[in-house]
């Protein structure tokens, strides 16, 4: 299972954790089932063990995974899980446009460093994905959940770009809060094709090194989706 991990050197440790949140995820690793130990998991890899140990601290502090001394590292059970229980709370509450600020404040930050750090090629990576994300949506050739997913891993995206790790994992716990909301915000007319219409606009930007117009038109993205919610919240009363 785990050979079949494959990453780009140059974000070795934040790649595994998206790839062990995925086993997690997919319930294809259970609750209580024993993991590799650094070692073991470097050499699986050919990581070094201080890789293997940045990943699983991160992934324990996220709730996805226990590390008992003496024992080794083992999935945690889910009620621990904060990208889980925040979730919850969030759904649950009246506290969306909180979220959104916290939001507004990393995002917005981290596409300008993603204009300043990004390699050529990994923006152009970025551009062909949601190029061909927008054409996919032209042709009716994608579904909700998929285009769920994508939006997830084009936010992620930028926030690994940005080459802050602290940013990139404060991203990963609050776009898991929206799950469920990004799934519901799929269903409304149009709303998935003006989204990737506004990333589009932020990758095209992003390609061109324009801070300004990066950090607005994400600015604009983000304000136009809380809009949309906002606006679904009234009318479902």
């Amino acid at each position: 299972m785990f050979e079949n991990i494959r990453f780009d050197r140059s974000t070795v440790p934040n790649k595994i954790v998206e790839e062990l949140k995925s086993l997690i995820q997919e319930n294809k690793l259970k609750p209580g089932e024993k993991l590799p130990s650094e070692r073991e998991l470097s050499l699986k890899l050919n990581v070094s063990r201080n890789t293997i140990r940045e990943a699983y601290k991160v992934l324990s502090t996220l709730g996805f995974i226990e590390i008992k001394q003496g024992n080794g590292v083992f999935v945690a059970d889910g009620t621990n899980n904060l990208a889980q229980l925040a979730n919850h709370y969030f759904v649950k509450s009246d506290q969306f446009a909180d979220l959104f600020e916290i939001r507004m404040l990393i995002e917005t930050q981290a596409v300008v460093w993603t204009v300043e750090r990004a390699s050529d090629s990994e923006i152009d990576v970025l551009y062909q994905f949601v190029k061909e994300t927008v054409q996919l949506i032209s042709e009716n050739k994608v579904n909700e959940k998929i285009l769920s997913e994508r939006d997830h891993k084009f936010h992620i995206r930028i926030a690994e770009l940005s080459k802050n790790a602290i940013a990139y994992r404060i991203m990963n716990s609050l776009t898991s809060l929206f799950n469920n909301i990004r799934v519901e915000t799929s269903k409304i007319p149009d709303r998935m094709h003006h989204s990737w219409l506004e990333h589009l606009e932020i990758v095209e930007m992003i390609k061109k090194r324009d801070i300004i117009r990066s950090r607005k038109s994400m600015e604009k993205h983000l304000q136009s989706v809380e809009q949309t919610l906002e606006n679904a919240k009234r009318d479902n009363g």
